[in-house]
């Protein structure tokens, strides 16, 4: 009976108005099953347009997006154990070259930052004198909610609410000697996951990615994305992206199909500077 009607709702009604009416749905989790609906509605957007359709639930705080809150995520032992084990590694991997993250890292920008935590997480506990925190995400609710925290918390963490495509006019001229990049590129096609690398690379000293591991075969090894079944988001080769923008992998971690609290581990350190 669902089934039958989502598709007559499908057939009847433009994308537009479906995209009002899951967020209608979406809002309150109305009649107690409205964020199922709102997904299902929207199935032939995902299939057709991964991007623009990752790109809407991000922008509207939907889904998987609406777990992005205050109370969820602000403070050391809510930053999630893949996000420690990151840093746990960037310290190692940066002694390596003679470089402390604690104590020579001062600029920071986390490319889909949302709410700003792990920035914040990395003002209070991680690096020792922070001069720029600088975070950009497409959900603007997370952004404001964000803000509103951190200005309570007499941070100087900042954060910008843009799209991916709007990157780039966020960062300007500046340059950082770390980029985050966690979570983000499975949301994005392969071009604009290239592109995104590039700009990290080219405004980066180091640059820190984290993405979906492929369960079976080393991502290095994907000659393209694949595609994870149960959401449509993306398995990208990063050592390939990073060599193709121009950058150099530095280190890296694939852990297959082994989780850590839901989530695999696949990290890549690159850079732009020569050997």
């Amino acid at each position: 009976m669902k089934q039958a009607l989502l598709q007559l709702l499908q057939r009847l009604l433009p994308l537009s108005l479906r995209c009002r009416l899951a967020r209608w749905l979406d809002e309150g989790n109305r009649f107690g099953s409205g964020r199922w609906w709102a997904t299902r509605l929207l199935s032939d957007f995902a299939a057709n347009d991964p991007d623009g359709y990752h790109r809407f639930l991000w922008r509207h705080h939907m889904a998987y997006a609406e777990s992005y809150d205050v109370e969820q995520r602000f403070g050391a032992d809510r930053i999630h154990p893949t996000r420690h084990l990151l840093f746990e590694e960037l310290e190692r991997w940066l002694a390596a070259r003679d470089v402390s993250l604690r104590d020579q890292v001062a600029s920071v920008c986390d490319v889909g930052c949302s709410l700003g935590y792990v920035l914040h997480y990395l003002e209070t506990d991680l690096l020792r004198a922070p001069q720029r925190l600088v975070g950009v995400d497409i959900d603007e609710q997370a952004i404001a909610e964000g803000r509103r925290h951190l200005e309570q918390a007499g941070s100087n963490v900042e954060l910008h609410a843009a799209d991916m495509d709007g990157l780039a006019s966020i960062v300007g001229e500046q340059r950082f000697d770390l980029f985050l990049c966690c979570g983000v590129l499975m949301y994005t096609r392969s071009e604009q996951a290239l592109e995104i690398v590039r700009m990290m690379l080219r405004h980066g000293r180091f640059v820190a990615i984290s993405g979906l591991a492929h369960p079976e075969v080393d991502n290095a090894t994907l000659e393209q994305a694949a595609t994870r079944e149960r959401d449509g988001t993306f398995i990208h080769n990063v050592d390939a992206l990073v060599t193709e923008a121009g950058g150099r992998v530095l280190e890296r971690r694939w852990d297959g199909a082994k989780k850590i609290d839901g989530n695999t581990v696949y990290f890549v350190l690159a850079t732009a500077e020569s050997a």
